[in-house]
């Protein structure tokens, strides 16, 4: 394998609040929209008792930090060489992914999605990879081989997923703990890929 070049996308600029669905269950649709007001109500609740952590990130860019961790992460493994571009695609959207990889002369093209939430106290981040081949030998492995779409789910020769939990953040903590995860989750991706595909 040759060069692989890597496309980061953060499409988020801020950390969003979440809270889990209730499940409904074979309620019906009364059960239905009692379940939507309860997670509305829980929702809102979940915004206001973030807010001063959400206060706390004004000014604050995750987005160059994740870039970061990952570029030098990758730039420390021996079996899969992956140069990371400089820039962080804010859009993950099939054409901008298109664009990237037609334009690519590495013989394959990683690209990196990047999400983080703050979920009833916890800071949940997390981090998908796709690799798919340019080169010819790399086709090969190929699942399903598409020609006509070479950003087709069955082209993929790597596909992982990596997560990271922080649990009982705070104001104060939140930044530290931002950190944490994109050292971490570069570090699951880093080691993944230098086990070799």
């Amino acid at each position: 394998m040759g060069r692989v070049e890597g496309v980061l996308t953060i499409p988020q600029n801020n950390l969003e609040v979440t809270v889990p669905s209730t499940n409904a269950g074979s309620s019906g649709l009364i059960g239905v929209l009692v379940v939507a007001a309860i997670d509305s109500v829980r929702q809102a609740n979940a915004e206001k008792a973030a807010a001063p952590i959400l206060e706390a990130l004004q000014g604050h860019d995750f987005r160059p930090v994740m870039a970061s961790a990952v570029k030098d992460a990758l730039s420390k493994i021996d079996k899969v060489k992956v140069e990371m571009s400089p820039r962080v695609e804010t859009v993950a959207s099939d054409s901008a992914k298109r664009i990237a990889f037609d334009h690519s002369p590495a013989s394959a093209v990683l690209f990196c999605k990047v999400g983080y939430r703050l979920e009833s106290g916890s800071l949940i981040a997390s981090i998908s990879a796709e690799m798919f081949p340019k080169a010819d030998p790399l086709r090969q492995f190929s699942k399903k081989p598409q020609v006509d779409n070479p950003l087709d789910a069955g082209n993929a020769i790597y596909r992982k997923t990596f997560s990271f939990t922080k649990q009982a953040v705070t104001a104060t903590t939140i930044q530290g703990s931002l950190a944490e995860a994109a050292s971490s989750l570069a570090q699951q991706l880093a080691a993944d890929l230098n086990h070799g595909l």
